[in-house]
């Protein structure tokens, strides 16, 4: 195990992710730290990509924490219910 040390303001931002995701701290850092490899920024280290194949020019949103919030919950729920609801935005 490794002492990691950050600003308590990254730390609350990484723990309100790590709820939103339905993660421990620990295991949202592990994560993002193997994930980090395949992520591509476009406009600085901060900005997360939301696909792994994203070419230079391409738009790459960044999500706010309640549309985190609803992807997390929308991915939870059982296949024939994301597609009902998908349904109703069409």
């Amino acid at each position: 195990m490794t002492g990691i040390r950050m600003p308590p303001e990254l730390k609350e931002k990484i723990q309100r992710e790590a709820q939103i995701n339905g993660r421990s701290l620990n295991l949202e850092i592990v994560d993002r730290l193997k994930r980090s490899p395949e992520r591509r920024s476009t406009e600085g280290a901060n900005r997360y990509v939301t696909e792994q194949s994203v070419k230079p020019n391409d738009y790459t949103p960044e999500f706010t924490d309640l549309e985190r919030q609803l992807l997390s919950i929308f991915r939870r729920l059982p296949v024939e219910k994301q597609l009902a609801l998908i349904s109703l935005f069409k």
